[in-house]
């Protein structure tokens, strides 16, 4: 059951001003290509995903690109962020629920 923490609206003020201008160091121009990237950096560094995504976004550039894509076309695209199976399964996973629920866009909230 979710309970409500009283102490997150301080906490988001101490982080705000802590970090008012945070940047992500996953190179990313889209929504979808952050949430790609994200996934692909588990347990691998934002260095070394940064080296495999353009030519991975290049490749596939949309929700559909990315949810009918090969299992074995994908792997090799991503093979040096390390579990590239099971990083492949999740994102053709997450692009199918997309098209399939959101019209292929990364919805604005959750």
């Amino acid at each position: 059951m979710y309970r409500k923490n009283k102490n997150v609206p301080d906490l988001l003020r101490a982080l705000h001003k802590e970090y008012p201008e945070p940047e992500c160091a996953l190179t990313h121009s889209s929504p979808l290509e952050l949430l790609v990237a994200t996934i692909l950096s588990a347990q691998c560094t934002d260095d070394r995903v940064n080296k495999v995504t353009p030519a991975l976004f290049k490749r596939l550039r949309t929700a559909d690109d990315f949810a009918s894509v090969s299992p074995n076309e994908l792997e090799t695209l991503i093979h040096s962020t390390g579990f590239y199976r099971n990083k492949a399964k999740n994102i053709r996973g997450m692009a199918r629920l997309l098209v399939d629920k959101h019209g292929g866009r990364v919805p604005d909230d959750m």
